[in-house]
């Protein structure tokens, strides 16, 4: 994935905020207004010293001027303070408006990757960025921001009037500011890299939970619960180790920030005293700069933590746009479209060559035809290749060379979306989304009607146990949590891919997880649905071999032998050496 620097991230922000950037700039001068409010105000308080001062000394009193000065003062602080409700709640406006913007981004990109990413990143750090990093970065830019922001023209401000007010004291602060922000640089270079760590890892956890939840049933079957749990031990503790580094290294800043202030207030006091009894200083001045001493430590203080947190915030920035900026199936502007009512479902493969990676190739000069209505069985031992083959047809890969014909059209000549629509699959995995089982079922074909649901749900032989459930055809469902059982959720999925009444059908032995005699019904409706249809099944019983028009065997990634039963049976090659050994080709 592409790194980004602190300086691209930032202005990629600002363009994602899009129009809200005024509004952004507008809270910008608010903050600038009010925190040279708040930075005038000991000026007017060392006035009013003097003013004080001059009544003690002469015993000359006006209370008018006294009066005019307070009221100032007051009005500096009621502006002061009077306007945080304004920032925060602009703030908010604007964290939101542009975490909205990202996460549709991000919704737009996850329809979009490529089936090789999809394949090659764990879900839960996909999930880590679009959720936890989405949150930490908007909960940045509401509390973080304007801490940020407000400290840093606060100091600057304070800075400014103590030049106004005594060059000399004002010197001992300017000294120390260097120093200080150096050593802040210093730290928080090494702070950002463990957030990036620690940001990481917590991806990792996400997807080891992800993973594991989704697959507790197989986890505990196979007894591998205490590894999991240590393999989550493992990763937690890192996790731990990562967090309490970052945190431990961030936690300098706090402490170098205040001492570096403290030891400019004693030589402030030191400096004011010797100025005071040599007469260069009035006791108002002093007064003020021993408010502006306590004052500036508050913000070099709160910018070393704002700016630690906000180096979090821009860390899982990073991660966002690292995903944002992944690789997206190609837009393309397809030469020819195929009607799908018209389709007769002819498939051939003329001398493909393909490879998952330009350096290792699995298929070369492959070749077959499948006939409209023809059964192509896929067999071969497991990791032969038989989802390669089912991937190339759907074009969730591409092709290194030759064709794929789809009624004699090559497939890049067609969208994706175009060629995708005459296929069918009902996959060993059964995939539900959360909703009603009706809104299941008609997922194939989005604008059916509650008949079509029906008369697909009979076709499946799920309608059964569909009425007997409480809500029928409305019960609520989803893939993590539902009373339906594999066989049921399988079910369901066939009446799926009926409803959508495709031209070519992908069957990865989809009776698989049913019993005997369900087996026996949905064989024969998958048989029905089946009729005038070309259909490419990855089998693993015999009989579904047998009665298959054409058999193409693979191994290693690549189709060995094609032909019928009784063909590849006279050949005496790989296909005859599986039958005979009564062996399922899984």
């Amino acid at each position: 994935m592409k790194k980004f620097k602190q300086k691209n991230v930032i202005s990629r922000l600002f363009v994602d905020m899009g129009k809200y950037k005024k509004r952004f700039w507008a809270v910008f001068a608010v903050i600038v207004v009010i925190k040279l409010c708040l930075a005038t105000a000991p000026k007017v308080i060392s006035i009013i010293t003097d003013t004080m001062q001059e009544f003690v000394t002469s015993g000359n009193f006006d209370f008018g001027k006294l009066l005019i000065q307070c009221s100032l003062l007051a009005v500096l602080y009621l502006i002061g303070y009077g306007a945080d409700g304004f920032i925060n709640r602009s703030l908010v406006f604007i964290s939101q408006k542009l975490s909205l913007n990202l996460r549709n981004k991000a919704g737009h990109k996850l329809n979009r990757l490529t089936i090789q990413y999809s394949d090659n990143h764990p879900l839960g750090d996909i999930q880590s960025r679009v959720t936890t990093d989405m949150l930490n970065l908007s909960n940045g830019i509401e509390s973080t921001l304007p801490s940020l922001l407000g400290q840093a023209v606060l100091m600057a401000a304070i800075a400014i009037m103590m030049f106004f007010t005594n060059i000399r004291l004002a010197l001992i602060y300017i000294i120390a500011m260097p120093v200080t922000f150096i050593g802040l640089r210093i730290i928080a270079k090494r702070t950002n890299k463990v957030f990036r760590n620690t940001n990481k890892h917590l991806g990792k956890m996400n997807a080891l939970v992800s993973d594991t939840y989704s697959n507790h049933t197989a986890v505990k079957a196979y007894s591998r619960v205490d590894e999991k749990e240590q393999e989550f031990d493992e990763l937690n503790r890192e996790f731990e180790k990562l967090f309490v580094r970052s945190r431990f290294t961030s936690g300098f800043m706090r402490p170098f920030s205040d001492l570096m202030a403290k030891i400019s207030y004693i030589f402030l006091c030191l400096t004011g005293g010797f100025l005071m009894i040599k007469g260069n200083l009035t006791l108002g001045e002093f007064t003020a700069f021993l408010f502006y001493g306590n004052m500036i430590g508050v913000p070099i203080s709160e910018l070393s933590v704002a700016f630690n947190n906000f180096q979090d915030s821009l860390s899982s920035a990073s991660r966002i746009y690292e995903f944002l900026d992944e690789d997206e199936e190609p837009e393309e502007t397809p030469k020819q479209t195929l009607s799908l009512n018209e389709i007769k479902g002819k498939v051939a493969f003329e001398n493909v060559k393909f490879g998952y990676t330009p350096d290792k190739t699995l298929m070369e000069n492959v070749s077959f035809t499948a006939n409209p209505g023809n059964t192509m069985a896929i067999v071969g031992p497991s990791g032969a290749g038989k989802t390669t083959l089912i991937n190339l047809l759907m074009r969730f890969y591409d092709i290194q060379g030759g064709k794929i014909k789809l009624d004699d059209i090559d497939i890049k000549e067609l969208s994706k979306h175009n060629l995708r629509n005459a296929f069918g699959m009902v996959l060993q995995e059964t995939w539900i989304f959360d909703g009603t089982i009706a809104e299941n079922i008609a997922f194939g074909k989005p604008d059916a009607t509650r008949e079509e649901v029906i008369k697909a749900a009979k076709l499946a032989y799920c309608d059964s146990f569909i009425e007997r459930l409480t809500n029928g055809y409305d019960t609520y469902i989803s893939n993590e949590n539902s009373a339906l059982s594999a066989g049921e959720k399988q079910l369901l999925s066939i009446a799926r891919a009926i409803i959508a009444n495709p031209k070519v059908l992908i069957l990865d032995e989809a009776t698989s997880q049913v019993d005997t005699k369900t087996e026996e019904v949905i064989t024969k409706a998958m048989q029905d649905m089946m009729k005038g249809r070309t259909s490419f099944i990855i089998a693993h019983r015999l009989y579904t071999i047998r009665n298959a028009d054409k058999i193409i065997f693979m191994k290693d990634g690549d189709i060995k032998e094609v032909g019928s039963h009784e063909e590849l049976l006279e050949k005496q090659g790989y296909y005859a050496q599986m039958y005979a050994s009564g062996i399922s080709a899984e």
